[in-house]
């Protein structure tokens, strides 16, 4: 008798063992991650140690998996939302605008700057010793851009230069840099005789690179920062759940900690999509750009 127990009960262990990975998995059921596209010229490597610390702060903050994924172009980026490849994204106000106007995002937080603004300015800068003085010394010359889809790197300069009578495409020698630091040292080398970027973006990129022989000969209008959008197809009541985890970093000390460390990025924190405020902004400058 006690054989034929000892028996059993062995037998109801093994099927225990063998039942209980299945049940477990089928209790609780590993959540698909939600894949965050950043859209940026930096490489693949940086974009992931960069973004890293806020994916797995915002993976906490929902308590599902986000998983970073690196869209190459805007081209790209839509055809990662339309595969269902990307969830949320990160991209420039320009581009965010482009996107929304395709039916392809759902516009949900926006970065505001180290300046404690959504709204930024781009420069124009030459070397000191060039003797130029304004955009119209530029015509024919050759000028260096960030990047033909940016906001703050073409859209916003591009739009200073069109205001100033000059066709960037027809009238300067455009070039794109796809690099902050290359851009820079273009100028500081004499292989372009302008540079543009964001003037904080300069303002940063002057803490590591002595820009002393160069001087800002022109200011731009407004451009709107950074903001981050989501697939039009995403659940409401996820795509809210993610909004409250961004909007809500700057008020706990894990949240105020990726910040810090996102400064480089121009990131102070991140507010409310200003639909209105970003779209006029936006569209004026598209108008003026002739894009």
């Amino acid at each position: 008798m006690n054989c034929f127990f000892r028996h059993i009960v062995t037998l109801t262990l093994q099927l225990g063992l063998l039942l209980s990975p299945a049940l477990a998995q089928a209790a609780d059921p590993v959540p698909k991650p939600i894949l965050l596209g950043i859209l940026s010229t930096a490489e693949p490597a940086r974009i992931h140690a960069e973004w890293q610390p806020f994916t797995d702060y915002l993976s906490k903050a929902i308590g599902q998996p986000v998983a970073i994924t690196v869209p190459r172009g805007f081209d790209k980026l839509v055809e990662f939302i339309d595969e269902g490849k990307v969830d949320i994204f990160y991209v420039n106000s320009y581009l965010m605008y482009r996107a929304k106007e395709k039916g392809k995002a759902a516009p949900i937080a926006q970065m505001m700057n180290l300046n404690g603004s959504v709204l930024s300015r781009s420069i124009v800068f030459v070397r000191g010793d060039s003797g130029i003085n304004n955009l119209s010394q530029l015509k024919g010359e050759k000028v260096a851009f960030v990047s033909p889809s940016g906001a703050g790197g073409y859209l916003s300069p591009r739009a200073a230069f069109y205001q100033a009578g000059i066709k960037t495409k027809e009238e300067t020698q455009e070039m794109f840099t796809q690099n902050l630091s290359t851009s820079i040292h273009k100028v500081l080398l004499g292989d372009a005789k302008a540079a543009t970027m964001c003037g904080l973006n300069f303002k940063l990129m002057s803490e590591k690179l002595n820009t002393g022989e160069l001087k800002v000969i022109s200011t731009s209008e407004d451009y709107a920062e950074d903001a981050i959008g989501a697939n039009p197809t995403m659940n409401a009541d996820l795509r809210q759940h993610i909004t409250k985890a961004l909007t809500g970093m700057h008020d706990t000390e894990a949240g105020r900690k990726v910040l810090a460390g996102m400064r480089e990025l121009k990131v102070l924190k991140f507010v409310p999509y200003d639909a209105n405020m970003t779209e006029t902004v936006t569209r004026k400058l598209i108008r003026e750009a002739k894009m």
